[in-house]
């Protein structure tokens, strides 16, 4: 009988998500879809540490109010985004 093996998921998985989920950021401001950019901005809080969560949450609601405020706060965020260590 051979032994049971388990996967784990890895931290490379959590940047690999987090970078495709940054490459969707790009897309919904390039094609000015705010509403995607308010659900990628959904989907990274909960994967962010303190403050960038807070401040990836008000960007989700900042996308339904104000698009072109949203793509300006984008911009600057995403590069928080990509240094910031995933919370566990």
């Amino acid at each position: 009988m051979q032994p049971t093996r388990h996967v784990t998921k890895h931290k490379s998985a959590t940047a690999r998500e987090i970078g495709k989920l940054v490459v969707g950021g790009d897309w919904a401001c390039a094609n000015g879809d705010s509403e995607a950019l308010g659900y990628v901005a959904e989907l990274l809080a909960a994967k962010m540490p303190e403050p960038t969560h807070c401040e990836l949450v008000e960007l989700a609601e900042i996308c339904k109010t104000d698009p072109a405020r949203a793509a300006a706060a984008w911009t600057t965020l995403k590069q928080r985004v990509l240094a910031a260590k995933p919370a566990r």
